[in-house]
């Protein structure tokens, strides 16, 4: 079961990638590099030149990469090792995303802070955001220039898309911080991109960089024309620095809920009473709100969640679709966050709009019928039809009479109703129920043929 990305997306991440979607000129650039863009292109490039890593090729790598997949439920990506002298890690594709690690970075770092890295990028997969990196990526470099949507690209998009790149690191260091169960791993491999390297003598001193970051942050968000010139300087990144983001996954990781994000991510979700007794429901109840009841039961349950009741409602509203929720409470409370956690056995109440089923309408109508016209729609066809189906209707005091009408006029048609009543009420509606005794009268013209 994959964890719910929710758990882990910073704000500014979410707010980024909002601001992003909404300039104008994004949807069409969209669907244009949608069109020209492929994985094959980069399945090429890493079959052809990069090693793919596995079972069989530096094992001791890949394997690191495992049990982080089983922990967030997302499917094991290839991983590639590139010979580049330059500290990296990134990941791209769509369907099939790939992790690609530099020789630089495995000579950096010392191989207990690898399984950080690969979880960091999983955590791009986990949080889904992948794509627009890859994306992003394209367009922020020079080989937009080479593609046909290259006009497309405009200065504001190519800012927007860097600022979201730099934010969305702080979720996928949220997602490697949950699966090391602390944040001293990610703020030492910050402090090791910051300079030091494995091989410099003496002993990393944690406290130090924070303090370092701590000093960095107050003089950038507290003057200003500092905080100016950090944008300037910045602006083009797709990484924020590395003090801000130690400062940042260290700030977190001191919030009640990072705990509980831990045990929940560690857990074994087939067990998951034996290890916490609260779960996140992951996304607010305002974007619950129109969902698929059955699909949003499912997805409760698979989270652990037992005590879940449906209401079904069957008055349509004007917009409303088949199996639409339109409302969800839990412990009567019928409006929570995104990052709200609740008891296991939380009181559940899901309310649905959805159509009465023909065994619930007969159940509610014991010894009744449905009448399969209106009054007025039976007005002016020919009584023999009408007799028909009025009997196929289960209907069986029916009664016809003829009435004589004088001279035909020259809409005039013989033998057509011109009036039925049952038990004596000449106005009806489709559907309308009626008791199965109900005396049918249905009155038809006939006129004189001179």
């Amino acid at each position: 079961m994959s964890i719910n990305p929710n758990l882990f997306i910073h704000k500014d991440d979410r707010a980024a990638l909002n601001a992003l979607k909404a300039i104008p000129g994004f949807t069409p650039l969209l669907k244009s590099f949608m069109k020209v863009w492929s994985e094959k292109q980069f399945n090429i490039e890493n079959m052809s030149t990069n090693l793919k890593l596995g079972p069989n090729q530096l094992p001791k790598y890949y394997n690191m990469l495992i049990p982080i997949c089983d922990k967030l439920g997302i499917d094991v990506p290839d991983l590639y090792l590139k010979l580049d002298v330059y500290p990296n890690s990134y990941t791209s594709g769509d369907t099939h995303p790939f992790i690609v690690i530099t020789s630089g970075l495995l000579e950096t770092l010392p191989d207990e802070l690898i399984p950080t890295v690969l979880a960091h990028e999983c955590g791009h997969i986990a949080c889904h955001h992948v794509l627009y990196h890859t994306m992003g990526q394209i367009i922020c470099s020079e080989a937009i220039q080479l593609l046909p949507f290259g006009e497309l690209v405009s200065i504001p998009i190519q800012k927007a898309f860097s600022y979201w790149m730099r934010c969305s690191e702080y979720s996928a260091d949220r997602v490697a911080a949950v699966c090391d169960e602390s944040p001293n791993m990610v703020i030492e491999t910050m402090t090791r991109f910051a300079g030091f390297d494995k091989d410099i003598a003496g002993e990393i001193n944690l406290e130090a960089f924070m303090n370092q970051a701590k000093e960095y942050k107050e003089m950038t968000d507290g003057d200003g024309w500092n905080k100016t010139l950090e944008f300037i300087m910045y602006s083009d990144n797709s990484h924020p620095m590395n003090a801000v983001r130690a400062y940042e996954i260290n700030e977190w990781a001191k919030d009640d809920k990072f705990l509980k994000i831990v045990k929940y991510t560690n857990s074994d979700k087939k067990n998951i009473k034996e290890y916490i007794d609260e779960l996140p429901v992951g996304t607010s109840s305002k974007n619950l709100i129109g969902s698929n009841y059955s699909e949003l039961k499912n997805q409760l349950e698979e989270l652990g969640f037992e005590n879940i009741t449906l209401n079904k409602v069957i008055e349509k509203g004007l917009l409303q679709k088949e199996g639409q929720v339109l409302s969800i409470s839990i412990d009567d409370q019928d409006t929570f966050n995104d990052d709200e956690w609740f008891k296991i056995n939380s009181k559940i109440v899901i309310t649905y709009y959805e159509a009465e089923t023909e065994e619930e309408l007969l159940a509610k109508h014991p010894n009744e019928l449905r009448i399969p016209l209106s009054s007025d729609q039976i007005s002016g066809k020919h009584f023999f039809d009408v007799e028909k189906m009025i009997r196929e209707a289960g209907f069986t005091n029916v009664v016809t009479e003829e009435v004589k009408r004088g001279k035909k006029g020259l809409f005039d048609k013989d033998n057509t109703v011109f009036l039925i009543t049952i038990n004596g009420e000449s106005k009806f509606k489709k559907n309308d129920w009626f008791d199965k005794e109900s005396i049918v009268k249905i009155q038809y013209n006939t006129f004189d043929k001179k």
